[in-house]
C-alpha cells in the first residue's frame, strides 16, 4: 500500500522549457542543468513539460541528462526517453483536422500552418521564422496536401500550429479561438504561433495522468512555468511557481513568483526543494 502524501516532500518536478528552464537567449545555465540532475539523483521525477514537439525539443534533450518522462506538445504526448516508449498520446481525428484547417484558412487568409504528427512534422513556408529549431526537411505549399500524401496520411496528428506574422500573438489567439469554437483547445507559449490540440488537453492533463501512474499525489508535485500554456499546470500542482519574467496570468495562477530565467530562478528553487525533501 502506498504510504500516501508526505507533507513538505516533493516527488515530481514538472518544468516548462522556454522562458523557464532556458535563458532568454535559448541557452541552458550550468546551474540549472546541475539542479535538474541533482533532483533526479535524489529520486525526484523531473518531468520537462513543453509546448514543443519531440522533433523541436531535440536541442534541449541533448543538453540535459534527463532520461525519465517528458511531456511534449502541451500535453498531447508523454514519452519515457530512456525506454524510447510512448506512454500516452492524445490525437486529433483526421476529419476534424481537415475541417479545422479549412475553417482557419477561410478566417485567416494570411496565416501559415504546420501539422505536428506522431513521427514527423509538415509545415508551410514561414515556419522557420516562428520556431527556435527548424526541422530538417523542406516546407510544403499546403500542409493539407502533404497530409493527404502517402508519407503522412497514416500518421497520427498531435497538433495544428497556426502562425501569421502580420498579427501579434494575442490577436492571433483570439481569432483562432473564435474560428474553432469548442472543437479544439487553442494555446500559446511565448512563441509566435497558436497551437490546437484534441479536446481540452493541457500540460496538466498529461501530468495528472502520469502522477496517477506513479502513485504521486498532486500535493507532492512542484510545477514551474512562465506563460499562458502553463496556467493549468501551475494551478494543478501542489506548488506552482511562476518565473519573475512570466506573464501576468501565469503569476496569478502560481502560488509563488520566483527569480527570472536569466538569473537561475529555477535552479535556486529546485535546490531549496531538494533540501526540503531529503533533509
Amino acid at each position: 500500500m502506498s504510504p500516501g502524501p508526505q507533507p513538505g516532500r516533493v516527488r515530481m518536478i514538472a518544468t516548462d522549457i522556454d522562458g523557464t528552464m532556458l535563458r532568454s537567449d535559448g541557452s541552458l545555465s550550468p546551474r540549472v542543468r546541475e539542479a535538474l540532475s541533482a533532483a533526479a539523483a535524489a529520486g525526484i521525477h523531473v518531468v520537462p513539460a513543453t509546448g514543443r514537439p519531440l522533433l523541436i525539443a531535440a536541442d534541449v534533450i541533448e543538453q540535459v541528462d534527463l532520461r525519465d518522462y517528458w511531456v511534449f506538445a502541451n500535453g498531447a504526448v508523454t514519452r519515457h526517453l530512456g525506454r524510447d516508449e510512448l506512454v500516452r498520446g492524445f490525437w486529433m481525428d483526421h476529419e476534424v483536422t481537415r475541417d479545422l484547417l479549412g475553417v482557419l484558412r477561410q478566417r485567416l487568409p494570411q496565416a501559415g500552418f504546420a501539422l505536428e504528427l506522431e513521427d514527423t512534422v509538415a509545415f508551410e513556408h514561414g515556419f522557420e521564422h516562428v520556431v527556435p529549431v527548424v526541422p530538417d526537411q523542406e516546407p510544403v505549399d499546403d500542409v493539407l496536401e502533404a497530409f493527404d500524401e502517402s508519407v503522412t496520411r497514416w500518421q497520427k496528428v498531435q497538433k495544428i500550429l497556426v502562425y501569421d506574422l502580420t498579427l501579434d500573438i494575442d490577436e492571433l489567439f483570439a481569432r483562432v479561438g473564435a474560428a474553432v469554437g469548442k472543437r479544439a483547445a487553442p494555446s500559446y507559449s511565448g512563441l509566435a504561433f497558436v497551437e490546437l490540440a484534441a479536446g481540452l488537453v493541457t500540460k496538466a492533463t498529461a501530468l495528472e495522468l502520469l502522477a496517477r501512474d506513479l502513485s504521486i499525489d498532486p500535493s507532492e508535485v512542484a510545477s514551474f512555468g512562465d506563460n499562458h500554456n502553463d496556467l493549468a499546470m501551475l494551478r494543478w500542482a501542489g506548488r506552482g511557481y511562476a518565473m519573475a519574467n512570466a506573464t501576468d496570468d501565469a503569476k496569478a495562477a502560481a502560488d509563488e513568483v520566483i527569480g527570472a530565467n536569466d538569473v537561475d530562478g529555477l535552479a535556486i528553487k529546485i535546490e531549496e526543494l531538494i533540501e526540503r525533501s531529503t533533509g
